[in-house]
């Protein structure tokens, strides 16, 4: 069980539970240590992975699965680009599930399988993560943000004198 230290006064320990191993919770795990008040009381405590129960679909296997995921998986599921690339990608020693390593497994024999028979197959590739553009944002919107600042502003000809009390006062 590695340590890991979480704050000044207490080390924390960290441990996989058995839940984990049918599960994606991408390393997470049950974390121990202490609430440590002002006056330096401790008490220990207990941290659990936020786990939800989600519906993956794979392309590779043709099949959909019903796991626990921890919000932490889910992130990364998304930023390696889908559920197969996520499996396909990632280490064991990273998964650190039994369900994922069986998965990952399953999935490049059928790859395997498909290149025996000839079969064109597309392995997802890990994706580049790319900054989303706003719901709001559109083609329209986008050539009006190429205008210059210069040309919103005002010259200084049009712009009216400044007021006699604030001159007064910026003396």
């Amino acid at each position: 069980r590695p340590m890991v230290r979480l704050g000044i006064h207490f080390p924390c320990l960290k441990s996989i539970p058995k839940r984990a191993r049918e599960g994606l919770f991408a390393g997470k795990g049950i974390m121990f240590g202490h609430r440590v008040t002002f006056s330096n009381k401790k008490t220990k405590r207990t941290w659990k992975p936020n786990s939800q129960r989600r519906t993956y679909q794979s392309e590779i296997m043709d099949r959909s699965y019903t796991m626990n995921v921890t919000t932490a998986a889910m992130r990364w599921i998304d930023k390696a680009g889908g559920f197969d690339a996520y499996l396909l990608h990632t280490p064991d020693k990273k998964l650190v599930s039994d369900l994922g390593s069986r998965l990952k497994r399953e999935m490049w024999e059928k790859i395997e399988e498909k290149r025996s028979r000839s079969e064109e197959i597309d392995i997802p590739v890990r994706a580049r993560r790319l900054p989303r553009k706003p719901a709001w944002f559109s083609e329209e919107n986008e050539k009006k943000s190429e205008i210059r600042l210069r040309d919103v502003l005002p010259k200084k000809e049009e712009m009216p004198p400044p007021k006699p009390e604030y001159a007064a006062s910026a003396t």
